[in-house]
């Protein structure tokens, strides 16, 4: 058995525990903060919930990078660089504190420990007197680079929502560099999971700032991660589109599946967070078909992490339920893939 059938049969044995289905409808019952850190942390120390979330996200780091030793070349150059998308939402939280001034000891509060940010450089960061002086302070990279333009092309005093498009842009653009260097067929197999994950980034970078915000359709066509199967172009229709109904239309089967309400009133009224929501739905569908079809193969390594990204994101969501003495169904309509979509579009 090779280095990779080994990784995959254990991967599958991991699968079968995960927070789904029945198991998540049980945690969804839970009144307390302290009993669900026991059932999902057992022998763990855990100080409320915002301690418990940043576990359950740094225990997934270290299963990723667990994951990435066991790989080779290619493959592991792409999994080696998906703990820095925690290592993104870090920066994006020192860079509202740099700019908004909050302490950066409340700061800290909301970061992750993750590897490559080091006490000093978090410190710094925190209390940068301009973006200018946060990059600066900022290791080089994909993400330096792609924040560095953002400065250069909406100035020094844009708002935050360009920076963080910015941060996101930069840690995407490579993570699909990476997967874009793997074999025809280790790419085939993978599902596309990772273009996936940056189209879901497009589709709410238009929502939110052409639909939400009101910005120029050229003010946002610059954030396009090349490489994905949002086309440059399809990105510019979508942006220069009426109506953010028609503009989502235009990704159904390639970012969402069909949608599960029809247009006609309130079409600018969708909520952002349905569609996003629906997206990652898809997302996870077809990392669950990808886990299957790959079985023993890199798809299913790509798939399971795909697939262990949604469970914390989901055992988050109950948290937060728990946390603000929510009813169970109200907490498990807000996980992913159950969704109260017919609710939520009124």
């Amino acid at each position: 058995m090779s280095n990779l059938d080994y990784l995959a049969a254990r991967l599958h044995g991991s699968r079968s525990k995960m927070a789904e289905g029945e198991r998540l409808d049980a945690l969804c019952r839970i009144r307390s903060i302290e009993e669900y850190a026991r059932t999902v942390l057992p022998d763990r120390e855990v100080r409320g919930t915002a301690d418990l979330q940043r576990q359950l996200i740094e225990e997934f780091i270290s299963e990723i990078s667990l994951i990435a030793a066991q790989l080779e070349r290619a493959r592991a150059h792409l999994v080696k660089w998906m703990p820095v998308r925690f290592e993104a939402e870090n920066l994006k939280v020192l860079l509202r504190s740099s700019i908004t001034k909050v302490n950066p000891e409340e700061a800290a509060l909301h970061l992750m420990h993750v590897p490559g940010l080091k006490p000093a450089e978090v410190h710094a960061l925190a209390i940068a007197g301009s973006v200018t002086d946060f990059l600066r302070v900022l290791r080089g990279g994909p993400i330096k680079k792609s924040l560095k333009m953002a400065v250069i092309e909406y100035g020094e005093d844009a708002r935050p929502f360009f920076f963080e498009a910015a941060i996101d842009r930069g840690y995407l653009a490579e993570l699909v560099q990476r997967f874009n260097a793997l074999s025809d067929g280790e790419r085939a197999e993978a599902g596309n999971l990772i273009r996936n994950e940056a189209d879901i980034f497009h589709l709410v970078l238009m929502l939110r700032g052409r639909f939400n915000y009101g910005l120029a359709s050229d003010q946002l066509s610059s954030m396009h991660v090349p490489g994905t199967s949002i086309s440059r172009t399809t990105f510019a229709d979508m942006l220069n589109d009426t109506d953010p109904l028609t503009a989502v239309n235009r990704v159904v089967m390639r970012v969402l599946d069909p949608l599960p309400f029809e247009g006609g009133k309130g079409d600018r009224d969708i909520p952002v967070t349905v569609l996003e929501g629906l997206a990652w739905r898809r997302y996870l569908r077809v990392a669950n078909v990808t886990f299957r079809k790959s079985h023993m193969g890199f798809g299913a390594v790509v798939a399971y992490l795909a697939i262990r990204r949604i469970e914390i994101a989901n055992l988050i969501t109950v948290s937060e339920g728990i946390r603000a003495g929510m009813e169970p169904d109200a907490i498990r309509a807000r996980t992913i893939p159950r969704m109260d979509t017919e609710g939520a579009y009124v």
